[in-house]
């Protein structure tokens, strides 16, 4: 042993190791020693940073499903995820804020620009929101009137529908801006972060971005979204189109259904693998377990109301698997 590495050199004869085959070798099993990505712990100093995107052009007013508006029940399914995070978080002693929250809307007038950050009433103005302040700042709460079956019968039933954003059709699609805006939030986000579970952005859009011709663009500004990382990980970004035709959930790297739509194509390359652990989950809420093979991207193609529903819970969740008691 004669090197500053202490490894065995080349003597010549064949029956040494070589340097840089024995550097290769110690290099990958460091790599595999190291912790899993996507297994931070999600605290109170430490959040994940969820980022929604919504469409708000005026092809949303098209409607998704029993006679609601795609824009509607985007909204509906929003509010409800808000809800479920508020009580998924609250522990004895109150809430945990485990995230911090931000919906960036696109396609509405909003004065000098198509494109803002969502929040009305007292989270006006704000970006970054926690969960305890979306507790604290419901916007308003609707009175439903229905029914619930009863051994003798159907029975008058009141339930309550909590709302923090509101649906809107108007205007373009500046998908393109959405995501720089995205982009610009998150940048200045991961300087404080850097421990954190990497954040999560969800793009829920029905239609073709109209602020640029060149869709290479959508895929260079995702790519520079999924270049955000903290200590844990990349960024991780999901896109959920949800016009008409036949669903395709999740699919592998390998598929080529869609090769011939530009579109669908641009959506597929723009959103990110899904890590081990959310395989896990995409295949308990799914229900499929084709999910654990190969390469699977986090897009959904012609999404359903369900689709659109599990797509958030597998990141939210993923994340509050690891989060501290």
């Amino acid at each position: 042993m004669d090197n500053d590495n202490n490894l065995p050199v080349n003597n010549g004869q064949g029956n040494s190791v070589n340097i840089s085959s024995a550097k290769t070798i110690l290099n990958a099993r460091n790599t595999a020693l190291k912790p899993t990505q996507y297994s931070a712990r999600v605290t109170r100093d430490n959040p994940c940073a969820i980022v929604i995107l919504i469409d708000q052009s005026g092809s949303m007013d098209e409607i998704f499903r029993n006679d609601i508006t795609r824009a509607q029940a985007v909204a509906d399914i929003v509010n409800d995820l808000f809800d479920s995070l508020i009580m998924k978080c609250q522990k004895e002693g109150g809430i945990r804020d485990y995230f911090k929250i931000m919906v960036i809307g696109y396609g509405k007038d909003f004065g000098e620009t198509d494109v803002s950050v969502m929040w009305e009433g007292n989270l006006a103005n704000k970006d970054w929101v926690s969960v305890s302040e979306l507790k604290d700042n419901i916007l308003n709460i609707e009175t439903i009137q229905t029914t619930k079956m009863m051994p003798w019968g159907l029975e008058p039933d009141v339930k309550t529908k909590k709302i923090w954003i509101n649906p809107c059709c108007e205007g373009l699609t500046p998908m393109y801006g959405a995501l720089q805006m995205c982009k610009d939030k998150l940048d200045d986000w991961i300087y404080d972060y850097q421990n954190s579970f990497p954040p999560m952005v969800f793009n829920i859009t029905d239609g073709y971005p109209t602020d640029i011709e060149d869709l290479s663009l959508i895929e260079k500004i995702c790519s520079e979204i999924k270049s955000i990382k903290t200590n844990d990980g990349n960024t991780l970004l999901f896109n959920c189109l949800i016009t008409d035709g036949n669903e395709m959930r999740l699919p592998s790297a390998e598929s080529l259904e869609f090769e011939e739509n530009e579109f669908h194509l641009t959506l597929f390359n723009s959103s990110s693998s899904l890590p081990n652990e959310m395989k896990q989950i995409a295949t308990q809420v799914f229900q499929d377990d084709r999910f654990l093979l190969g390469d699977i991207k986090g897009v959904i193609i012609n999404s359903t109301v369900n689709s659109l529903i599990n797509l958030l819970n597998i990141g939210t969740n993923t994340a509050l698997a690891n989060a501290a008691e």
